[in-house]
């Protein structure tokens, strides 16, 4: 029967079955997307990416500026932002105190300066008896030559007429023999004799006592500058010494604190009329000639494939992204050991919530990435970006093929079961 119906309908041609439309494209399609996806992890990259937060900073760091001394800040002389000159003054701190007696810094310098102008003067009245004195001692020594040149010639007045008295007494002596003249006469000649003879030893005598004197007043003299020199050096170091204590009451009393470098003047800390103790920070200053830098701080979870020359997309917490869009730069350098939060400056260190690590004291490692511009573009201007500006970035650092990233999970197990089993 069934052979019959075939023959029967067998000029309508052969049954040929039809398939949806639908089903070709989306057939082809199927292969297709799975040739793309095939071909995207086998040719497709993917460069892993850490997020770090930081600071913009100077190349050169930033100058602090501490308090010398413990006291209060009596003037401040400049203004947050101003420009200073290296030397400039910036602040006036006075750590003198207040008694019944007024300020006892001041009221000693007033003391002090007494004493000096005292000394001063008692050197002006040693210098002139100095002179008057040895002026005396040289008109001495002139009248004392004169003396001796005076006795020396009554020594030779009075020997020679000792000499002549002595001849006379002889002949006398010789006519007593002969008895042409009295005993006494004779005797009153020899006594003439003695007497000039004794005048003459008293002048000899004297001679030698002016002598003595005279070397006497030449060893003053001689001695004299270096001895009057030392009296008024025992003068003047009692002044230098007073000097000294008003140049430290001075120091301690009022200290100018001034700029060791010429920049611009940023993080005022102190204002005039508060206390600040020895080493207290009081202000920071940017080095002219620094250049700004973006400083950022991670773990050593992120430090790992660090390199050089890595790429970084900066976002400036002052110019929202959302807005102002991302700032290109590069890595310039980076820690190779972790710093302590001691290391990092207090006053630009980011926030905890910006950096990769909750724990306060862990180690930090430093990123320094260089801005491909110094400036922002907003609403049209050129607007510079600021030491001290809060960032965020996202730092580029290893790509590799996706495929690589997917297996990444066998290569460290084959890793794993590497290692076990050279253990075992």
């Amino acid at each position: 029967m069934e052979a019959v119906t075939s023959q029967k309908d067998g000029w309508l041609g052969h049954t040929i079955l039809l398939r949806p439309l639908r089903v070709s494209i989306t057939a082809a399609l199927g292969v297709a997307v799975v040739l793309a996806i095939s071909t995207y992890l086998i040719f497709g990259e993917y460069t892993r990416r850490v997020r770090l937060g930081g600071v913009v900073m100077p190349n050169t760091g930033i100058v602090r500026v501490f308090a010398p001394n413990a006291g209060r800040v009596i003037s401040l002389n400049v203004a947050d932002g101003s420009d200073v000159r290296q030397g400039q003054s910036l602040y006036t701190i006075t750590s003198d105190s207040m008694t019944s007696l007024g300020e006892t810094q001041a009221a000693a310098a007033v003391l002090l300066r007494k004493q000096r102008s005292e000394l001063e003067a008692e050197i002006i009245r040693q210098q002139k008896l100095d002179s008057i004195e040895k002026a005396g001692l040289a008109k001495e020594e002139q009248g004392l030559l004169r003396e001796i040149d005076q006795v020396q010639i009554q020594i030779k007045v009075t020997g020679d007429y000792a000499a002549v008295l002595r001849t006379i007494s002889e002949k006398y002596e010789e006519l007593v023999r002969r008895h042409v003249v009295l005993q006494r006469e004779a005797f009153a000649r020899m006594e003439s004799r003695m007497q000039k003879e004794q005048e003459r030893e008293n002048l000899r005598r004297e001679a030698i006592r002016l002598e003595q004197r005279l070397t006497e007043v030449r060893t003053k003299l001689a001695g004299f500058d270096a001895k009057a020199a030392s009296v008024i050096g025992q003068l003047r170091r009692q002044i230098s010494v007073i000097e000294r204590d008003l140049v430290e009451g001075e120091a301690r009393r009022q200290i100018d604190v001034t700029t060791p470098r010429t920049g611009n003047v940023t993080a005022i800390l102190v204002q005039s009329g508060q206390f600040v103790a020895a080493g207290a920070p009081l202000l920071s200053i940017l080095p002219s000639e620094a250049k700004l830098e973006v400083h950022l701080y991670g773990s050593s979870s992120v430090i790992g494939f660090m390199h050089e020359n890595a790429k970084v997309m900066l976002r400036y917490a002052a110019f929202p992204y959302q807005k102002f869009g991302l700032h290109p730069g590069t890595v310039a350098g980076f820690s190779r050991v972790s710093l302590r939060p001691s290391d990092i400056d207090t006053i630009f260190l980011p926030e905890r919530g910006a950096s990769p690590t909750s724990d306060p004291s862990a180690g930090l490692y430093r990123v320094i990435v260089r801005p491909e511009q110094d400036h922002v573009i907003a609403y049209g201007k050129a607007e510079p970006i600021r030491p001290g500006m809060a960032v965020e970035a996202d730092v580029f650092l290893d790509t590799r093929p996706i495929y690589q990233w997917l297996l990444e999970p066998l290569y460290s197990l084959r890793g794993a079961l590497s290692s076990h089993g050279d253990r075992l």
